[in-house]
Parts: C-alpha cells; structure tokens; sequence
C-alpha cells in the first residue's frame, strides 16, 4: 500500500466495505471503476477552469511520465497528421516556422461547401489553419515545405486496476471518493439498495445540480492567485456618458 496516496485496491477495499459487497469480484470492480472514472474525467475537462486537468499516471514503457502534447511534421505530400489514442480534446494546435512557434486557426471545412479551400487559404504555402477530422488534423494551405505541427490536448484518466496495490491513482487524493460512490450507485441499481436516493445526492455534491457547479468543477475552476486577474469587458454602448 502507498504511504501518499491510495491505491486501487485501497478504493475497491473501502467499495465493498461501504456497500457491504464483500464478494465483488475484481473483473466486475474493474468494469464499475471504468464508469466512474470516465465519468470523473468528463466533469474534470468541462469544468473550463484555469488549472489543466491530466491523469499523472500516463506513462510509458519505461514508467517515464508522458504528456498531452503531440508533435508531427507536415509536408506537400504529408498535411494530415494523426493525432494519440488517448486523444480527446483538442486544446491549441501550433506550427514552428524558422524556430519560432505559431497557432493555427481552427476551422471546419463544413462551412466551405460551395468553396474550395485552395480558393479560401491558397494553394501552398506556410499552414495556417487545421481542421480536425476522425482523429486527425488537416493543414491548409497544403505546406510550401516541412513544418513542425504540435497539437496540445485532453485526455481522459486511465483506467485503474482495483488488484493494484502498489501505484498511487493518477488523480487528485481529494477526489478519491468520488469514484467510490459512483461504483456504489451502480451497484445499487443490481442490488436495490435502499441508500441508492442518499448516494445520489452524495454524487450531486460532486457532479453539481442544475446550475451549481460540483466539487469536482469547483477544484478545477480554481484560480491561480499568482496569474494576473482578467478584468472583464464592461458593454458601453447603453451607458449615457452625460448622466450625473
């Protein structure tokens, strides 16, 4: 067990105790622990906040951490590049020209049905815009050479194995227990359990209700006190400079 954090089997431990399934199997943990995380991950990336949300438990062959971050090089003959398996969201897209890192506009070439896109961003030339299809970005105008195309984006977190008793889950400690109680309402709906109305109110306080965020929102909305505050836009075009 780790000293810093819980493993997955610390949270499948504290599942069956809560619940009083002592009998859940692993496969079956495994395949409600799925649901939970995919669901953690889809409020933690929607929540639209300052700080970046990443499972630190992306690694690769070698246990080194990996990160959302994807460079390819584009040429006349290569302006599609495919983008990771655990691609999600898109969040910047870059071209480096002379050493010097630019980013291209987002567009969709949905919108330029009666226009060919050569008559709209040229023929060749420096890349400026991408669009995004099946997991991959096109470039246009087709590239005038080779270019460095980065592609930031989101991914969600990985799946756990709840026989793990030795990695620290790749998300906050904080919202362990979100994943618990999620599992628990599942098992719920197959053992009817007469606590399923109190955990889903439980869920509510994570996931938010209508209009109010989650705890889960909330954390990621979080602003870092150390980057300057944006002052927002005041519409003057009703305001009666005149009035006293």
């Amino acid at each position: 067990m780790s000293s810093t954090s819980n493993t997955a089997k610390d949270l499948f431990d504290h599942l069956k105790f809560i619940t009083g399934q002592d009998n859940l199997s692993v496969i079956n943990a495994n395949r409600l622990f799925k649901y939970a995380v995919d669901d953690y991950s889809f409020y933690a990336m929607t929540s639209d906040g300052v700080h970046k949300f990443d499972d630190l438990s992306h690694v690769n062959a070698s246990s080194q951490p990996t990160y959302p971050v994807s460079t390819s090089t584009v040429t006349a003959i290569t302006p599609r590049i495919q983008l990771d398996a655990t691609f999600l969201m898109l969040d910047r897209v870059s071209v480096t020209v002379d050493g010097v890192e630019k980013p291209l506009e987002a567009i969709d070439r949905r919108d330029h049905k009666t226009t060919s896109l050569e008559s709209v961003y040229g023929s060749s030339g420096v890349p400026r815009v991408y669009d995004y299809d099946a997991h991959g970005i096109t470039v246009y105008p087709t590239p005038n050479g080779s270019y460095p195309v980065t592609a930031y984006y989101s991914r969600a977190a990985k799946y756990i194995d709840v026989a793990d008793d030795m990695v620290d889950l790749g998300i906050p400690r904080i919202h362990h227990f979100y994943l618990i109680i999620h599992c628990a309402r599942q098992l719920g709906y197959r053992t009817i359990d007469s606590n399923r109305v109190d955990i889903a109110n439980e869920l509510g306080k994570w996931e938010g209700v209508g209009s109010s965020k989650g705890k889960i929102a909330l954390f990621y909305n979080a602003r870092d006190e150390d980057r300057v505050k944006r002052i927002r836009n005041k519409n003057l075009s009703m305001r009666n400079f005149n009035r006293k």
